[in-house]
């Protein structure tokens, strides 16, 4: 009984390990992104070229991964919508944050500025420049204060 079952988790290791491997990523072309991630890119950095643009397939999933300078990277789902924009410690376009998100940090933090935003099923998570995280429903009404 006890080596079915370590024969069982095994395999199902080896699946598992086998799977991820197969994971590719791949450098791409602006216009082989989504729709949707392509308007985003022209609607908050006009024509701003990227670095670099990645597609990272797996088996279950594709992500996109866009790098501006070496301050600003983007990611998108694979249908092209947006999943995170990180500043890297630098302020990203307030355009991309939802206006009651800078009304709260603008009245409660105003010298911070917002360096990452993250949007979850459960809402939004902003990283100001002060090193704090804020979360926010997905009205963008302040939840509270994340370590």
């Amino acid at each position: 009984m006890r080596s079915n079952l370590k024969l069982t988790i095994g395999l199902i290791a080896g699946i598992l390990f086998s799977l991820s491997a197969n994971a590719q990523k791949t450098v791409i072309a602006k216009e082989a992104l989504p729709a949707n991630a392509q308007t985003f890119l022209k609607s908050h950095f006009g024509t701003k070229k990227p670095s670099y643009i990645i597609e990272d397939k797996e088996l279950l999933s594709t992500e996109y991964k866009v790098q501006y300078n070496k301050t600003i990277e983007i990611e998108f789902d694979k249908k092209g919508n947006w999943k995170e924009v990180d500043g890297k410690g630098s302020k990203i376009p307030t355009s991309i944050i939802p206006k009651k998100i800078i009304s709260y940090v603008k009245s409660n933090f105003s010298k911070e500025k917002i360096t990452k935003i993250e949007i979850e099923k459960s809402g939004y998570e902003t990283k100001l420049t002060n090193g704090l995280e804020l979360k926010f429903n997905m009205k963008g009404d302040f939840l509270k204060v994340d370590n």
